[in-house]
């Protein structure tokens, strides 16, 4: 089992995808990787988001790209009592040098862009990769074919929700599942194939429990995502793992 982070380890007062975070969350002895949702923006910079902060900029109409950095550096994601800048994908890299943590990439929809988008997340982590241990995968199909067909250097996964269901009958390396759909797929077959499974959204202790004691037998080939690890962190198979 591995017990992943998305966004970091927020707090009330630290908001996810902030250097804050990650820095709690790195000091965590129970968090064994990351995982940030990158963006693009209108100057060809990469960031993480958390959905929130999508939802604020966008509003259904807009789209992330349409912003640049400096628009997104002006703004504080995090709390009145703790003003925090947003992420970009240089930082996360140079910060998880060296820290043997695992770090999961997804690759937001940039529609036409989605090449450009690509090749410039390949380029920075193939600048840092050598001491990171990276994963790379996407909700978006067209991304994922291109991760496939231009690099074999990282594992290469898919994103799997209510509405990319069919991501589950693509061949990749790993599956990243919502946990609102475990008991549509059978995510043995896919172990049997050796294929990686990360349980996204495991956001309460009950679920987690709920988690271990269908996939107890297998649970050395499952990741567990939460972006509330707070809510977790008190389980007996995670409290085992402070000592």
């Amino acid at each position: 089992m591995k017990i992943i982070a998305n966004g970091g380890a927020s707090t009330k007062n630290v908001a996810s995808n902030t250097i804050d975070a990650i820095y709690l969350g790195l000091n965590a002895p129970y968090i064994d990787g990351f995982k940030f949702k990158l963006y693009l923006t209108k100057d060809n910079e990469i960031i993480t988001l958390s959905d929130d902060i999508v939802n604020l900029f966008t509003k259904g109409i807009n789209e992330i790209d349409d912003y640049t950095l400096k628009d997104f550096l002006f703004f504080n994601v995090g709390s009145r009592v703790q003003k925090q800048q947003i992420v970009t994908l240089r930082q996360i890299l140079y910060i998880f040098q060296n820290k043997g943590k695992y770090l999961i990439l997804e690759l937001a929809d940039q529609k036409e862009n989605n090449a450009l988008f690509t090749d410039l997340v390949l380029n920075m982590v193939r600048s840092y990769s050598n001491n990171i241990n990276i994963y790379l995968e996407s909700e978006n199909v067209e991304i994922v074919e291109y991760l496939k067909s231009t690099d074999n250097s990282y594992p290469i996964g898919i994103r799997v929700t209510e509405n990319s269901r069919d991501n589950w009958y693509i061949d990749v390396d790993f599956y990243d599942i919502n946990t609102t759909l475990l008991d549509d797929f059978n995510i043995r077959d896919k172990v049997k194939e050796n294929k990686l499974i990360m349980i996204d959204e495991v956001n309460r202790m009950e679920v987690f429990d709920l988690i271990y004691a269908e996939y107890q037998d297998i649970f050395n080939y499952i990741y567990i995502i939460t972006s509330q690890i707070a809510n977790i962190n008190d389980n007996e198979q995670i409290q085992t793992r402070r000592e």
